[in-house]
């Protein structure tokens, strides 16, 4: 992927600002070359934190579906915005393996999601 991060748009954002929230069209996707970014569900509970040489939004973009959750700037952050089209074009051309594995990963963590708020919202009733 080195080719292709060196076409790519760079992107900043100061601490606090919003990066995307719930429901947003998923057109981009991001490797956080510096900062940290809070991931946050749809309760506006933090679910974890992603941190300097990871992507994000990648999942909604191969998924074909909108954002899932909002995230937030928690320090000034620097990132590579990576368009639907580069993912896509990056993802297609990996092996069948990575895209199998990659694609099982993304199922198990909706599944997982799912689980969680459904346990949740009966434990809560």
């Amino acid at each position: 992927m080195t080719d292709t991060m060196n076409n790519l748009n760079t992107v900043e954002w100061k601490q606090g600002d919003l990066i995307y929230k719930l429901g947003d069209d998923a057109n981009f996707a991001y490797f956080l070359e510096e900062g940290e970014v809070q991931i946050i569900s749809e309760k506006g509970v933090t679910v974890g934190f992603i941190n300097e040489k990871e992507v994000f939004g990648e999942q909604s973009v191969l998924l074909g579906t909108k954002r899932t959750v909002t995230t937030k700037a928690t320090k000034n952050s620097r990132a590579f915005k990576i368009p639907k089209e580069t993912l896509t074009k990056e993802f297609n051309n990996s092996s069948k393996l990575i895209r199998a594995i990659l694609r099982t990963t993304y199922i198990r963590l909706m599944n997982v999601d799912n689980t969680i708020k459904s346990n949740l919202d009966s434990i809560l009733k």
